[in-house]
């Protein structure tokens, strides 16, 4: 799965493999540039956590004012970015096989940001992409799609433009958004033309064979269509006395055993039949559009899919499959983030209490719930690699322990309830238990992204900034063996400033301890229109593809110096000799 970006503050671009398994490292000499890469996924998954409002200041990210994304000198005051998927894997793949590209604006209140086009191109369907934008959309049309959609909450409507492979168009047909996310489409009709269809399709699907005929009439089962159609007859007749005798003959149909419905049917007439369709379609024709959910999305409302909307996804085609491919990736994606902030909280003798927390906060942005975590998951089964790299399972206390002591910075943490008071931790070193305001900071800096990493789910995609803080440099090195090697399940996203960190990850490349095509190490620098990211090829050996400028700290620059010096001088004395 590819995530890049364009035009969001701070950034030109940069391009994220997000799939199982895979480590990317941000790292440079602009810090601004690497968070508005991080911050940008982590608002996709804030999206969905609100119901899909694409909300900029919430558990997830607080970014401010909407105008404040804008990259300088962009040429247009919209924020884009990009996600590529392999639709036809689990994980997204790293295949770029279907491309969604969002071009966003800000809201009146400038609070949050709403999809202005919406473009997703097929590598399997070709150059014509699917097209769906708020241009030239007509206003009456949109309050009527919004009218229609009004149970789903939070939502937007984009006109369909065109279809994916194809110069078709359907008109009067709108894509619903909640976010990022597609979660229906909603085709209007003249309800005088609506009740034609209706009644002829249904008329076509009725006649003899017509649980043959339903496949090409649409896409969806014969019995879903006859629930709707005796929905609609008992519906008529409560407005209609007269057709009351004739829904009563249908009564075992609405409990579910459409199987009956040809029996029953057929002991009528053609006249009675006929008037029984028409009055199905005159009741219809009150609801004048199709609404057809996107799988996966909003079928907890419990819609179903009527005879108009099969229609529909048959003429849809490919639009709509992968529409409902976009829209799984981006509720997969959602559910997998897990995130830990740059600034974590400062040593404590008390923690706070378990909370419910927003999903992606397993230990809270700062980890100030670590201690809960662990005192309430610590006896939890967990898949995890130990510092010797066998791979293996056990507790979550455990292994926090065992990767606890390679770091060097403890020899055992338990967690302990204080009461009313909040959750404690109790680490010993050398021999004695301590809490943590007696330790160095960094052990309460390094317990949350042990806690966070190693309960993270399956196949998450855990994201922390500046692991490295308050950390001496060889405990930075071990840490990056921790991120690396422990959870090999988990896509990591790493921001760091340490070199001490980027060195080990080279040196376990060199040594063969990790894949170099799982590690993706990205660097961000400063141009005139924002920063620019590149990826910088790792070798077998642990070399790097190049190493752009501010690259080296500046204590191997003084290294290199007094090396320089030293050598210098040593000429100038065997000279003087």
């Amino acid at each position: 799965m590819l995530w890049q970006l364009q035009d969001f503050k701070g950034i030109v671009s940069a391009a994220l493999d997000i799939r199982g398994g895979k480590t990317t490292i941000l790292t440079g000499v602009n810090s601004s540039g690497k968070s508005s890469t991080i911050q940008s996924l982590l608002l996709i998954a804030q999206s969905l956590y609100n119901d899909g409002s694409i909300v900029l200041n919430g558990p997830l990210v607080r970014l401010g004012d909407a105008h404040d994304l804008v990259r300088e000198g962009a040429n247009s005051g919209n924020t884009q970015f990009s996600l590529g998927f392999d639709p036809t894997s689990h994980d997204g793949g790293s295949q770029d096989d279907v491309r969604i590209d969002y071009e966003l604006v800000a809201t009146e209140d400038r609070s949050s940001l709403r999809a202005r086009q919406v473009t997703v191109n097929s590598a399997e369907h070709g150059e014509l992409p699917l097209v769906m934008a708020r241009q030239n959309s007509r206003g009456s049309d949109v309050e009527l799609a919004m009218h229609a959609t009004r149970h789903l909450g939070q939502r937007d409507a984009l006109h369909l433009k065109s279809l994916l492979g194809s110069e078709k168009l359907q008109l009067r047909t709108y894509v619903i958004l909640q976010g990022f996310r597609p979660v229906a489409v909603v085709q209007l009709l003249d309800p005088d033309v609506l009740e034609r269809r209706y009644e002829s399709t249904l008329t076509a699907l009725f006649a003899d064979g017509g649980r043959q005929k339903s496949a090409r009439v649409t896409t969806g089962p014969f019995s879903q269509y006859v629930r709707e159609f005796v929905h609609l007859l008992r519906e008529a007749a409560l407005e209609d006395e007269s057709l009351r005798p004739l829904a009563e003959n249908f009564r075992q149909i609405r409990a579910g055993n459409a199987y009956s419905f040809e029996r029953v049917w057929e002991t009528f007439d053609a006249a009675v039949q006929a008037r029984a369709i028409s009055a199905a379609a005159a009741q219809r024709k009150q609801r004048a559009y199709a609404f057809l959910p996107i799988r996966g999305s909003v079928w907890r409302f419990g819609t179903t899919i009527g005879l108009l909307e099969g229609q529909l996804e048959l003429k849809l085609g490919a639009t709509y499959e992968v529409l409902c491919a976009v829209s799984d990736v981006l509720d997969r994606l959602a559910q997998r983030v897990q995130y830990l902030g740059p600034l974590r909280d400062e040593p404590r003798v008390v923690w706070n209490h378990w909370n419910e927390l927003a999903r992606g906060l397993p230990v809270g942005t700062r980890g100030e719930y670590s201690a809960a975590v662990l005192s309430r998951s610590g006896n939890n089964p967990v898949q995890y690699r130990p510092p010797e790299g066998t791979r293996t399972g056990g507790l979550l206390s455990t292994a926090v322990n065992e990767w606890l002591t390679y770091l060097e910075i403890g020899e055992n943490v338990a967690a302990r309830s204080r009461g009313k008071l909040g959750v404690g931790f109790d680490l010993r070193l050398g021999g004695s238990v301590r809490d943590l305001t007696s330790v160095g900071v960094g052990v309460s800096q390094a317990l949350p992204l042990l806690v966070g990493l190693l309960s993270a789910p399956h196949d998450s995609i855990f994201i922390v900034e500046q692991p490295e803080l308050h950390l001496h440099p060889a405990v930075q090195a071990r840490l990056a063996d921790f991120l690396l090697l422990a959870r090999p399940d988990v896509a990591l996203v790493i921001e760091t400033h340490s070199e001490a960190f980027i060195t080990r990850v080279r040196r376990r490349a060199a040594e063969g301890t990790i894949g170099i095509e799982d590690v993706d190490i990205t660097f961000v620098e400063p141009r005139e229109n924002g920063s620019e990211a590149r990826t910088l090829q790792l070798s077998e050996f642990g070399d790097l593809s190049e190493w752009p400028t501010g690259f080296l700290s500046s204590a191997e620059e003084d290294v290199r110096a007094i090396l320089k010096m030293n050598i210098q001088r040593s000429s100038g004395s065997a000279t003087n000799g």
